[in-house]
């Protein structure tokens, strides 16, 4: 049996998937597939009984982690939640909350009430703190909410906190994790000092995983482009640099022999480790680092490198201590695009052998004269060329289709121009991180400032080539899709066959490509068809001030009370190129709404008394300014919508179907359901899991989840 590590780690992987997203299947489903599959494996062939036990092996160690998981969880809630806490933590992220000078951050806890402790929370509406800096206070723990449960675990999260006293700064921590943020953030400066606004933006983020400089309209232009991939670094970045760079570095003649390759190995390896730390040791870049140094442990233990082996060796590390690692939405782009990659990889390779076999023209006394047509330089070079864009083209298609099931399944967007933006212009990624390394660092050393000068001079040429396709291609129909169908699931299932059997030889490249490009035509067209004018309602950010996104098509509406990324996300995945209003519900706002729209509303500049009345595409708005509040209120066909931001005081309560749900108690308002991305707020009984997103029809027909 070949790969017995990667049969391992299916068996391992689909358990912890399964029993993560069925929780209500406990352990049940392994066990019967532990009982089913060795009474097969009884009666299986010989050939066959190897596969079956290392596929059973592995569900098991997925069993185990699941369960070691879940227990340390449990524990942890049992210990800790629902009840206040004095703790000394770490800030390992922060960003800009509601209020000015009030930050949602993710600690790392140190000690609580005194003693040792080590777990992850999320705290909104901390006081102002960065990220590295070590802090003290009493907070409130709890569990987090049944429907964000698997996505904040697959986080490394184990509790939600809430600050019930101002926090004490402590200082800047000492810890790996500090020092290569710090690190992270001089850099970034100092790449940043020669650049404008944007292209420093893109190319800190490429080089050293700095995204804090990238701009909405970037971000939506590369997104729409299909290269989101490039503003992330991930296992893209740490192939170039560990392979591409150092291959061009090293003599090729010293690469045929054993000693050198496992002299390679190590100076992969060590490149890897300086990219986490550059890098701020970012989750994706981790978890590429993990598959290189993987893969050179194999050089010097087995001798010939295996990709596969590597990335299931990754799969297996990153998941065993937390089981639920293998439902984090990066970790499964990652795995996918690494596969796809492979897949594509060899399928062109086969073809390429297939190609450049030698023809049999004759039999001379019993044997086969093989004829190989002789080449010109000139020829061999344009089927050198001709075969690497083949390469390019079927990499990128394999990649593409491979990452497809995991975005429409997630209910992320997707571009038809991936692939050929991704033959265009991903040429210009090597110099571009190079040029980047190269000028953070070199920006460090005051005394090497004429050099800097040049390499950034050089490194913004590069981005601005990358910003001005992405920024092109962005504006093309059909540059971002959304899917919300079950019909999804069927084609992401079929893409998942079609790659298995192209990776096996089953079935041959020239029909297993033009098959998944037909099917993924199809579920683009089905998609669209099905999904149009459907008005989507979306609560978004925080759970304390949710905002509002109502978008149908390619237009939306937004109810502003935070949360910018996380609307600008929200937009990105419905397809949305033009807001048509935006409300700023705060009314104690000290910060201007950041999002751009054709018409803004903000509340706090609104007298007492004010109403104002705007039909747009997606719902007719109402508002009205009162007292200390603000109250929304979206007529969609025949039904009602409405929102308080505040306390609003009304002659009689006003009847409406929706409610969408806020921290403030709607005594103004009498509702028959409730959309909302809390079950706890103060007013409401609890117990009970309320949705968060809803779909209308405008003449009739929804659907709440």
């Amino acid at each position: 049996m070949k790969r017995p590590l990667c049969v391992f780690c299916t068996g391992m992987m689909g358990v912890e998937l399964l029993c993560a997203f069925l929780p209500q299947t406990e352990l049940f489903v392994p066990f019967a597939a532990f009982f089913v599959a060795f009474c097969l494996l009884l009666a299986a062939r010989e050939k066959t009984r190897a596969f079956a036990l290392c596929l059973l092996t592995g569900a098991a160690a997925g069993t185990f982690s699941v369960q070691r998981t879940d227990t340390r969880l449990a524990e942890t809630r049992a210990r800790y939640a629902g009840r206040p806490v004095q703790i000394t933590a770490e800030v390992e992220q922060a960003s800009a909350s509601y209020y000015e000078g009030i930050v949602d951050a993710v600690l790392r806890v140190e000690t609580v009430n005194g003693q040792a402790a080590d777990f992850r929370i999320e705290c909104a509406e901390l006081p102002a703190c960065a990220a590295g800096e070590r802090i003290q206070g009493k907070l409130q723990l709890s569990a987090p909410e049944a429907d964000e449960k698997v996505s904040t675990y697959a986080d490394g999260i184990a509790l939600q906190a809430e600050a019930l006293e101002k926090c004490t700064v402590l200082g800047q921590s000492n810890s790996f994790r500090a020092r290569t943020y710090r690190l992270q953030q001089k850099l970034s400066e100092a790449l940043r000092r020669e650049m404008s606004a944007d292209t420093g933006g893109v190319l800190a983020a490429m080089t050293v995983g700095d995204r804090s400089q990238l701009s909405s309209g970037l971000r939506a232009a590369y997104r729409g482009a299909g290269l989101s991939h490039v503003l992330v670094v991930s296992g893209m970045h740490v192939s170039i640099l560990c392979g591409d760079i150092l291959g061009a570095v090293l003599p090729r003649r010293r690469e045929r022999g054993y000693r050198s390759r496992k002299r390679n190995a190590v100076w992969r390896a060590l490149l890897a480790l300086l990219l986490v730390g550059v890098t701020g040791f970012t989750p994706s870049v981790r978890r590429a680092a993990v598959a290189v140094w993987f893969s050179a442990l194999g050089v010097w233990v087995y001798g010939a490198p295996d990709a596969l082996n590597a990335l299931a060796a990754a799969g297996i590390c990153m998941t065993l201590p937390n089981s639920y690692a293998a439902c984090d939405i990066g970790f499964e782009l990652s795995f996918a695009a690494v596969l796809g990659t492979l897949a594509g990889a060899e399928c062109i390779r086969r073809a390429h052998e297939a190609t450049e076999k030698p023809r049999i023209v004759h039999i001379k006394n019993g044997k086969r004269i093989p004829e190989r047509a002789a080449k010109t330089p000139l020829q061999r070079e344009l089927s050198r060329r001709g075969w690497a864009l083949a390469e390019s083209l079927c990499i990128s298609a394999c990649a593409s289709a491979a990452t497809f099931p995991v975005l429409v399944l997630r209910g992320l967007s997707v571009s038809l121009y991936a692939v050929v933006s991704s033959v265009a212009v991903l040429w210009l990624v090597q110099p571009m991180l190079l040029l980047g390394l190269g000028t953070a660092f070199t920006g460090l050393l005051p005394v090497l400032e004429p050099l800097h000068w040049a390499i950034s001079w050089a490194a913004s040429v590069l981005t601005g080539l990358l910003n001005a396709w992405a920024g092109w291609i962005a504006a093309k129909p059909g540059a971002i899709l959304y899917f919300d169908t079950v019909y999804a699931a069927l084609v992401s299932l079929l893409l998942l066959g079609l790659l298995a059997l192209a990776l096996q030889g089953w079935v041959r490249l020239r029909v297993a490509l033009p098959c998944i490009l037909l099917a993924a035509a199809v579920a683009v067209g089905t998609g669209n068809a099905l999904s149009k004018d459907l008005v989507h309602i979306d609560l978004v950010g925080s759970a304390r001030a949710p905002s509002v996104v109502i978008a149908q098509n390619e237009t939306a509406i937004v109810l502003y009370r935070s949360g910018e990324k996380a609307v600008e996300n929200q937009l990105a995945r419905r397809g949305v190129r033009t807001v048509e209003l935006v409300v700023d519900l705060r009314t104690s706002a000290k910060t201007p709404c950041p999002l751009p729209a054709q018409l803004k509303w903000t509340a706090a500049k609104l007298p007492d008394g004010t109403t104002r009345a705007q039909r747009c595409t997606p719902a007719s708005v109402e508002l009205l300014r009162a007292g200390s509040g603000t109250l929304v209120r979206l007529t969609i066909g025949n039904r009602q919508f409405v929102t308080l931001q505040g306390t609003v005081q009304l002659g009689r309560p006003l009847q409406t179907e929706w409610l969408l749900a806020s921290a403030a108690k709607p005594e103004a308002v009498r509702w028959e359901k409730i959309l909302s991305l809390s079950s706890t707020y103060s007013w409401m009984q609890g117990g009970e899991t309320l949705p968060s997103v809803l779909t209308v029809r405008r003449r009739g027909g929804e659907r709440a989840r």
